[in-house]
């Protein structure tokens, strides 16, 4: 009878162990492990200013130009990198970026003017701005067929 009751015990706590076990992989282990937004509607605009005031040549240019905006935002996957890396134009963007998917954001900031930019690559991993570059834009004076104006 003694004999019974402690298979029985013991069956019941390997059983409570692989419940709590299972119980522990499905909740922890299934979350994806890292905070960093899937799309960039996770990322605030305050939030992403707060990241480029850290670094040096973005926080110039946001007090250069108070009247900045963030043009654009973009969540970089493996894809969008290898793209941007072997585009025709701001290769340098995407050089020495880790192939992996949402690690990066992309953030393109402009002047009111629409004539002085800054593209930035911001790691939300590690909540740094890795990468800014300044930009001028030129407008021309061209019609639609591309013949100078006068």
């Amino acid at each position: 009878m003694k004999k019974n009751i402690v298979i029985i015990l013991i069956s019941f706590c390997v059983i409570l162990v692989a419940l709590a076990g299972m119980i522990y992989f499905f909740t922890y282990l299934q979350k994806p492990q890292s905070t960093v937004p899937q799309n960039t509607s996770e990322a605030s605009d305050s939030e992403i200013i707060s990241l480029l005031n850290k670094n040096q040549d973005t926080e110039d240019y946001m007090q250069n130009y108070k009247d900045f905006k963030i043009d654009k935002k973009t969540v970089l996957t493996k894809e969008s990198i290898i793209e941007g890396q072997n585009g025709q134009n701001f290769k340098e963007v995407y050089q020495n970026l880790e192939l992996t998917d949402n690690r990066y954001m992309k953030v393109d900031l402009m002047n009111l003017a629409g004539d002085r930019g800054m593209i930035t690559v911001i790691d939300l991993k590690e909540k740094q701005v890795l990468k800014a570059f300044g930009t001028v834009l030129f407008k021309t004076n061209a019609d639609q067929n591309g013949k100078a104006g006068s």
